[in-house]
């Protein structure tokens, strides 16, 4: 046999009839179903809002268990089931847990169930009584607004990557144009000494004007680095391969670079330039800090998306303990706010080290 709220509102005005207005008020109120099962009379109690809540009929609620048990989501079934029949059998009275629930339609319900259980003085259970509140519209609501937070930290990423490339441009220009001036007048300055002083003096300007030139030369270098105009100027192929003989020259390291043309070609100016950081982030990282002999870099086509990997056969490390280093967070937050994906591979104790990005 099952009550109903209105069952035991029409019995006579009792403290216990008030309490359950009070509690039909109260689930009115927030939506809530509340339920109530008897250990003793096997009796289970339910109001309208459960009726509410799945559409069952009191009737096809009767047998509190099994209609409980029959109706959790094969995912949840097993975790819930076993959290209860602990509880049950420890001595414990209070639970709650979130879980899917089916209606009578077939749709389920995400919901919190919360409840309390009753137990005599030898912790024999005598009662349990729960509420149950629809949680599938504030679950909605709260996917909502992480994709919302998502989207807002992925522009917020990408106008951060855009706007350091424009700052290293402008750096890069004027460090340019400072160099083309001082070289212009040290030149008409040279040219004006060397006509007055001796023949020693003149091999000394010469090897001052040599030395002020090779200088030059590596401050172009570094603006050259800074600025993503050699990616217009040389291309992003070229520019991979300025950057592993670089590592060659620089650190004596085997380089390889193997590239998909046709990958590289769909790629717009963003992602080209997105990929050539990485590639260039990770590449210092194997200069300073791999003791490697070998390393490679390849793009490839990864379905409609490209793939970029670099290799080296330096010494391998524990990755957790290096996820928020060397710049790794970075190229996982610019890959993420691009719609990409990042991996590393490697193990401490073995040689090798694997950095693979897909956009």
């Amino acid at each position: 046999m099952t009550d109903t709220f209105a069952d035991s509102i029409a019995a006579p005005d009792s403290e216990f009839s008030k309490n359950i207005r009070r509690f039909q008020l109260l689930s009115i109120a927030t939506k809530e179903g509340i339920w109530e099962h008897d250990f003793i009379t096997k009796q289970s109690f339910y109001n309208e809002g459960m009726i509410e809540l799945f559409g069952y009929t009191h009737d096809e609620m009767a047998d509190n268990e099994t209609w409980w048990r029959n109706n959790i989501h094969p995912q949840d079934k097993k975790r819930v089931i076993t959290e209860l029949d602990e509880m049950m059998a420890g001595n414990k009275t209070v639970w709650w847990g979130k879980y899917q629930f089916r209606c009578k339609d077939g749709s389920y319900k995400l919901i919190l169930d919360r409840l309390f259980l009753v137990r005599d003085a030898n912790q024999q259970s005598l009662r349990m009584i729960g509420t149950m509140q629809d949680l599938t519209e504030i679950d909605a609501l709260q996917k909502e607004l992480e994709n919302i937070r998502k989207e807002q930290h992925h522009a917020m990423m990408k106008a951060i990557f855009q706007a350091e490339e424009n700052e290293r441009n402008n750096i890069s220009y004027e460090l340019n144009e400072n160099i083309n001036q001082v070289l212009a007048a040290i030149n008409i300055h040279l040219a004006q000494a060397k006509s007055q002083v001796t023949s020693a003096g003149k091999i000394w300007l010469q090897e001052a004007q040599a030395l002020l030139l090779d200088s030059i030369s590596g401050v172009r270098a570094v603006a050259k680095r800074l600025s993503p105009v050699i990616l217009k100027d040389l291309g992003l192929s070229d520019a991979f391969r300025e950057l592993m003989e670089r590592l060659e020259d620089n650190r004596n390291i085997d380089s390889s670079l193997s590239i998909d043309e046709k990958a590289v070609a769909r790629l717009n100016n963003d992602l080209q330039t997105l990929l050539y950081r990485m590639a260039e982030e990770q590449v210092t990282n194997i200069a300073r800090h791999s003791n490697a002999t070998v390393a490679h870099l390849t793009i490839e086509s990864y379905g409609a998306k490209i793939k970029m990997t670099v290799l080296d056969n330096g010494t391998g490390i524990n990755l957790k303990q290096i996820q928020f280093g060397r710049g790794f967070s970075s190229i996982q937050e610019k890959t993420d706010a691009f719609g990409g994906s990042f991996s590393l591979e490697s193990a401490e104790g073995k040689p090798g080290f694997k950095l693979e990005v897909i956009l």
